[in-house]
């Protein structure tokens, strides 16, 4: 789990201008921690590049095989940055069990979102369970949730994910 919150940790930008909130980082039973953020993974990738090509329009006719730390770092230095719901990985288990873990452990995550953001930063919240646990927790403390209805997950929903967002985000960022 260190190497997942120090992947995270160097691309954290100085001043967090948009942050996105993703359920976990995945189950990984290879050497190569499956992540948004290890630049060195490239497979099964779905969430990084549905994200990227959204925000940069040159992603989809520039980006090559190695090129994800570069990304990363235009990520990081355009103000974005992505946190988890929860840290431990929990993508093999039932919806239920993520939900009643994610809902456990939402109060300390609205602590760490409190210290990363002010309150008038756009919020993303990314996957149905997320909006449906955060949403409404996140708006009654004032925060600034872009969205009134849920983004859906990238690896199943691309096309949907990256309309939706692209819309969202027109709202409050200019390239």
């Amino acid at each position: 789990m260190s190497s997942i919150q120090e992947l995270r940790r160097k691309y954290r930008p100085t001043k967090i201008k948009y942050l996105l909130i993703a359920e976990s980082p995945p189950v990984c039973e290879d050497d190569e921690v499956r992540f948004f953020y290890n630049p060195k993974q490239e497979k099964w990738d779905f969430m990084f590049k549905a994200i990227m090509e959204v925000i940069f329009p040159d992603f989809k006719t520039g980006y090559k095989k190695g090129d994800k730390h570069r990304y990363l770092q235009k990520f990081k230095e355009a103000g974005f940055y992505m946190i988890d719901a929860t840290d431990t990985p929990i993508n093999n288990l039932t919806l239920r069990e993520r939900n009643d873990r994610i809902e456990s452990e939402s109060e300390n995550k609205i602590k760490e979102i409190r210290r990363l953001i002010s309150k008038e930063t756009p919020i993303f919240l990314i996957k149905k369970n997320i909006f449906k646990i955060f949403h409404s927790k996140l708006m009654n403390l004032g925060y600034n949730v872009v969205h009134d209805e849920f983004l859906p997950f990238p690896a199943r929903w691309q096309l949907k994910f990256k309309k939706k967002f692209k819309g969202f985000l027109r709202k409050v960022y200019n390239p």
